[in-house]
């Protein structure tokens, strides 16, 4: 749980892992550790295999429902979602002004791993 400085939002973090927020010179300047997870019901249904190569890869046709573990909209809480959850959240009529995404592309080091990212996106609908 954070709060951001000059305002009264806590911001909460609903993803399964901690999501760091890097500065310009690839600092780690803000950790948001996970603080439950909110998810999207999801199922999935086969279709016509892929076949690669000779070999018949399966495939399937996934399909996102409902939001599951976001809380309801609370007046100075922020959550950090995925953007399959802000979309079912959205789907599911719920508001989405108090959703927030990691936005852009990953920021990575010099091996390739993932060490956050520079932003987080407003989730819009």
């Amino acid at each position: 749980v954070h709060t951001t400085e000059g305002n009264t939002m806590q911001v909460i973090n609903l993803t399964p892992h901690d999501i760091y927020i890097i500065d310009e010179h690839d600092r780690r300047v803000v950790t948001l550790p996970s603080a439950g997870i909110a998810r999207a019901e999801s199922g999935k249904t086969p279709a016509e295999p892929l076949v690669i190569d000779g070999v018949d890869i399966p495939v399937f046709v996934v399909e996102f429902g409902a939001p599951i573990g976001l809380p309801a909209p609370k007046s100075g809480v922020g959550y950090v979602v995925s953007t399959i959850t802000a979309q079912a959240a959205a789907r599911a009529g719920r508001t989405t002004v108090d959703l927030f995404t990691p936005d852009g592309t990953p920021v990575r080091d010099a091996n390739g791993q993932i060490i956050g990212v520079h932003a987080l996106a407003k989730a819009g609908a």
